[in-house]
């Protein structure tokens, strides 16, 4: 090595020589130098933490939330060697729900991927129950349970005890230091779990106890795990939380929480710093668009720059003028994780609707910070950049789900995030500014995905119409979706109704999370095409649905690898059977996920190709994870047959409980590659069935039934801008394998509880088994 002949550069002729006092200071100075200089990449290029083929410790890989892994052992060579290792079937809440849980009625299963730490697998179900699982084996090790008194929680603190309905936990992660899982609750706090014992190490609780500004209640559901992760700043001994307000498109009487991101002390559980996303309740607040609009953007457009044109239109934000905002205005949920750099200390999150919507007529303005992608510097507490994609938005169009936080050649370090309405922002990591931007609804018209009247503004097409931050018409006039019609019938000026439009709101364009490949510079995406239709909108008043919609059968989606350095698209795989929700996951060489078909798809990340397809029996609509087990073998785990997957609709509420499934490589490769399929039925009092069909290889049943069967059938007819076809595909597929599949959802009428859930718990160890039985055939 170079710092090894340091010592011999004074060499005289004949033999060796002392090094005098200022030569030898020089050249110690060069040995340090040297020796260190292996480190100098490291520090030149910043990276993630929890990078490793080994684990999988935060929702979304890394704390940069790539959905990567550098793992090699199951590679593009090797794929049609995976077979399914083994099920865990996972329990009920009827079974093993929380006592003081139950009530609020959360929903099955588990909607998160898995995480894994050193061999060990764990998942938390929608009911709060983290359990951990022996990745060799499947074999439960333990099981934490989130004993929680609603009541008692409902009587100190501004919460409202809404029912569940079915919703999921958006997601947990692993906090290497404490050694624990991190999990939020639903009573404005969050816990950690030993990750070897399970026992509960900490419990952070009341924090929207005394929030300043803030006159109403927060919401069990949106303000509890149905948000994103908690982050964890490493550095600076911070976890990172945000407590959000509720309100969609139905008024609460309650009103709505400020929402808040706010650092605390990992030692002591003190709060250090807060940043609003909503401006005070309790007071009239006539500049609050106007304090940090030095630091941000309207799309692509300078606040500063809008301010000296349109100063009028961002007055008064959220409220009528000389009024304090109305009970129902607020921010909801940041629904992915956050994404932190440890480097910089700065977190980069996304926000959730601004609420209420479609009727606006009572929070006029752009409502920052709604629908927001933002930085804030974790070390002082401010916020140091936004970014709002669709200011004064009625339609639900959130920045929901992660960003990705990338050091790209050429532009240093972006964040790259796209919202609901469909325009994907690269922007500088530092500032915000947007560096390149790609308008993903005109790119499907140009794939074949969707047809043009999709990208063509209201109202002469049925694209939404994107509000102009330089028109105070826009800003403050514009007030519902079909402005000025007071009823179904009337002329609006952009929308009469009942009209189309698109991207449908449910999931938005971006169906899932990013996910990116640091090899390539890589960034991968879905493209959604799902339409809606809005039949009615309302006026705002306690309780009140602020409008009606009619969703439409017709979805599906687009892969999309994209150069994260211009934004061009490298290559484009189409799914027609619906749009997806589980992420996609990045290996060495490959691209996999789990499709709402029951198939597992594996790509040739580089150029698209499709090796393989294994059916697993059942849909996903969770995102995988990868690791390794106690002996270092490499896996992919995750949780299937949760949720609706059909072609109108994909969405993690579970009635099921699912189970979570591991594929790893074949001990026979000579066998690992046959398929088959199960079919199961479940009946009770009353079933609801849904089918996709193509081409049975095998089948199976197993039906469990009771007194009395009512099958309900529901159809419904309409005209989309989705296309049926296939566009030009720029891969092909070298294996198809076809299946049928029946997904039966089983809703209870005089039955127990532990009978409907065992059936369905029958159903699906009898999917999963029969998928083990032939892939791993002798």
């Amino acid at each position: 090595m170079p710092s090894y002949h340091i010592l011999y550069l004074t060499r005289a002729k004949g033999g060796s020589k002392m090094l005098s006092s200022k030569y030898w200071i020089t050249n110690c100075i060069l040995l340090t130098i040297l020796a260190f200089s292996t480190f100098v990449p490291a520090l030149a290029f910043a990276a993630p933490l929890d990078n490793s083929e080994k684990n999988w410790l935060n929702m979304n890989g890394n704390t940069w939330a790539w959905n990567y892994s550098p793992e090699t052992q199951i590679n593009k060579d090797n794929v049609q060697n995976l077979e399914v290792k083994w099920i865990f079937p996972i329990s009920s809440i009827a079974t093993s729900g929380p006592k003081g849980y139950v009530s609020l009625q959360p929903g099955d299963g588990s909607s998160t991927p898995p995480l894994v730490k050193n061999g060990k697998v764990y998942i938390t179900t929608n009911y709060q129950m983290v359990i951990a699982l022996d990745g060799k084996t499947g074999k439960q090790l333990w099981k934490n349970s989130y004993d929680i008194n609603i009541t008692q929680a409902v009587q100190r603190l501004p919460l409202t005890p809404a029912t569940f309905g079915g919703v999921h936990n958006h997601g947990f992660r692993y906090w290497e230091t404490g050694n624990a899982l991190i999990n939020r609750g639903i009573a404005c706090d969050f816990y950690g779990v030993d990750a070897d014992t399970g026992k509960t190490s900490f419990w952070v609780q009341d924090l929207c106890k005394d929030i300043p500004g803030n006159l109403y209640k927060y919401n069990t559901v949106y303000a509890g795990a149905k948000s994103g992760s908690i982050g964890i700043y490493e550095k600076g001994n911070q976890f990172i939380y945000v407590l959000s307000g509720a309100v969609h498109s139905s008024l609460s009487a309650a009103g709505d929480g400020r929402h808040v991101t706010m650092g605390i002390d990992t030692t002591t559980k003190n709060i250090l710093w807060r940043v609003f996303s909503a401006p005070p309740q309790d007071v009239p607040t006539k500049d609050w668009a106007l304090q940090e609009c030095n630091i941000g953007y309207f799309q692509t457009f300078p606040c500063s720059d809008v301010a000296a044109k349109n100063k009028a239109g961002l007055e008064w934000d959220w409220a009528l003028p000389d009024a304090a905002p109305v009970k129902w205005a607020g921010v909801t949920a940041n629904w992915g994780q956050l994404v932190v750099d440890e480097d910089t200390g700065i977190v980069y999150t996304n926000t959730g609707n601004q609420g209420p919507y479609s009727n606006m007529s009572m929070t006029p303005g752009p409502r920052l910070y709604g629908s927001t992608i933002m930085a804030i510097d974790m070390n002082s507490g401010k916020r140091i950049w936004w970014l709002q994609p669709f200011p004064h938005d009625p339609y639900d169009y959130d920045c929901n789900w992660s960003g990705i936080l990338a050091d790209v050649k050429g532009l240093g370090k972006i964040y790259m995030k796209g919202c609901k309405e469909g325009i994907l922002y690269a922007m500088d990591a530092k500032t915000g500014k947007p560096v390149w931007t790609a308008d993903v609804v005109k790119e499907q018209v140009k794939w074949g995905q969707v047809q043009a009247a999709a990208a063509v503004p209201q109202p002469n097409g049925i694209r939404a119409y994107q509000p102009d931050p330089y028109s105070l018409h826009d800003m403050r006039e514009w007030n519902w979706i079909s402005y000025p019609a007071a009823a179904p019938g009337q002329a609006g000026e952009r929308c009469n109704l009942p009209c189309g439009l698109y991207p449908h709101w449910s999931n938005g364009l971006f169906g899932t999370d990013l996910s990116y490949d640091p090899d390539t510079n890589t960034l991968f995406q879905y493209a959604s095409g799902q339409q809606v239709t809005l039949l009615k909108e309302n006026s705002m008043k306690d309780g009140a649905s602020l409008m009606s919609t009619r969703g439409y059968s017709i979805s599906n989606s687009t892969i999309v690898a994209r150069d994260a350095a211009t934004g061009n698209v490298k290559w484009t795989w189409f799914y027609k059977f619906s749009t997806q929700r589980s992420h996609l996951v990045v290996t060495s060489d490959m691209l996999l996920t789990g499709f709402t078909d029951g198939y597992m798809r594996f790509f040739d990340k580089s150029s698209g190709k499709l090796l393989r397809e294994m059916n697993v029996g059942t849909h996903m609509v969770n995102g995988f994870s990868t690791g390794q087990d106690s002996d270092g073998k490499q896996k992919l785990f995750g949780v299937i047959g949760v949720g609706d997957a059909t072609s109108s609709r994909v969405y993690p509420s579970p009635t099921a409980g699912g189970a979570v499934i591991a594929l790893g490589l074949s001990e026979n490769p000579a066998g690992a590659a046959q398929q088959t399929t199960t079919t199961v039925t479940t009946t009770s009092a009353t079933t609801i069935t849904t089918a996709t069909t193509s081409t049975v290889t095998t089948t199976s049943a197993t039906t469990v039934t009771s007194a009395t069967t009512n099958t309900v059938t529901t159809t419904k007819a309409a005209t989309t801008t989705v296309t049926t076809s296939a566009p030009a595909q720029t891969i092909t597929s070298q294996t198809t394998v076809t299946s049928q599949i029946t997904q039966t959802q089983t809703e209870t009428s005089g039955l127990p509880a532990e009978v409907t859930y065992a059936a369905v718990g029958v159903a699906v160890i009898a999917i999963a088994a029969a998928a083990v039985l032939v892939m791993r055939k002798k």
